[in-house]
């Protein structure tokens, strides 16, 4: 008798939880913010956000919900002042659960964007996955930018970024890894780097974190040596002429087969060797022509160098000119030397490592070009 009572009591329980949420509230009473942009403006942090208010469609509140975007903006001395400010405009509370990119302005990131990464990490509404991006303009002009079919343009930098990053040609670091490349408290590392280009929002390059603070950029056109240490699953274009004639330019897929990054500590110096195994797959020619299989190596050695040209230089850059190793080559460091790794001021010993790059490649598609095919015309 006493288990039957138990088990009801417990069904009684459960149907309650089940069948209705004590906090309910209607989501279009909710201003659900999309995306953030955070910008030091003289002594005030000013906040931009594009939010979505869901109306009913003009056929019934049975139909699918419509959402229209609108602009804020508010100062204030600190975060907080300004969430004061930016609350008291707002017609609903705002919800953070569907933020989808927060933008710094380039102001704001070279002051330094730890502060508000850790704002993020701690307030439970934001997604941990949230992307973060640093803007050439002002975070308030690129959110007011009108882009097409009335997406927001939250959802646009977040697409582009998550489009381009699964094809292997960005990156796309959430919150949760810019928190963890912080506490480690030794290395550097980059975000994507945004702006207007044309009218359009177009991705430009990465911007270079050293402390959290925006110390330089990388234009898109030299970010390629940043991918082949970076990148999952890199897929990259490299553009060969021939070795007989420069005029035919070989267009080549690569992939990597395997990256192997092994640090050493010798005299008193860290050493950094990078071994990387390419494919490449040959897309067209400019000029069509039979490939021998001389020409073939040739054109192997010619995209090995090319890419440890690319790696090497972007390194060169990260040691001189940015001074942090954005590359995380310490995680490495201390997985396979740790006791050496405690005694040693990693920031002052990257910036005098050696580092050894090596790099194969081999063809494996040739488009179908025969070396003894013949011309029919």
């Amino acid at each position: 008798m006493i288990r039957k009572c138990s088990n009801l009591l417990i069904i009684f329980i459960a149907s309650l939880m089940l069948t209705s949420c004590w906090d309910y509230g209607d989501i279009d009473k909710k201003s659900m913010t999309i995306s953030i942009g955070i910008e030091q403006i003289g002594d005030k942090v000013q906040f931009s956000g594009e939010l979505a208010k869901l109306t009913p469609s003009k056929e019934g509140t049975e139909k699918a919900q419509t959402a229209q975007i609108y602009h804020t903006v508010s100062y204030g001395k600190n975060f907080e002042d300004a969430r004061i400010h930016n609350d008291v405009i707002n017609p609903f509370p705002v919800f953070l659960g569907v933020t989808r990119v927060v933008v710094f302005g380039t102001n704001y990131a070279k002051k330094g964007i730890e502060p508000y990464l850790n704002r993020i990490g701690s307030i439970y509404d934001y997604r941990k996955n949230l992307l973060s991006v640093v803007s050439r303009e002002k975070p308030k002009a690129l959110l007011n930018i009108k882009v097409e079919k009335d997406i927001s343009v939250g959802f646009l930098i977040e697409n582009m970024i998550n489009s381009l990053a699964n094809s292997g040609k960005t990156l796309y670091p959430n919150i949760g890894e810019l928190l963890s490349n912080i506490a480690l408290g030794k290395v550097g590392y980059v975000i994507p780097y945004v702006g207007i280009e044309h009218d359009h929002i177009a991705y430009l390059g990465f911007a270079v974190m050293k402390d959290s603070k925006l110390v330089g950029m990388i234009d898109l056109v030299d970010t390629d040596g940043v991918l082949y240490l970076l990148a999952e699953k890199p897929r990259l274009v490299e553009a060969i002429p021939d070795p007989e004639k420069e005029e035919n330019i070989y267009s080549f897929r690569t992939v990597i087969k395997k990256r192997k990054i092994k640090t050493n500590y010798i005299d008193k110096k860290v050493e950094i060797n990078i071994d990387l195994d390419l494919y490449a797959a040959l897309q067209y020619q400019y000029h069509v022509a039979p490939l021998s299989d001389k020409k073939i190596k040739k054109l192997e050695e010619r995209i090995s160098e090319k890419v440890k040209e690319d790696i090497g230089s972007i390194i060169k850059r990260a040691q001189k000119e940015f001074q942090c190793d954005i590359f995380q080559f310490a995680r490495y460091f201390r997985a396979q030397h740790p006791n050496i790794y405690k005694k040693i001021k990693w920031e002052e010993a990257f910036k005098d490592a050696a580092v050894n790059v090596t790099v194969q490649t081999k063809i494996i598609n040739k488009n179908l070009e025969d070396p003894n095919a013949k011309k029919k015309y």
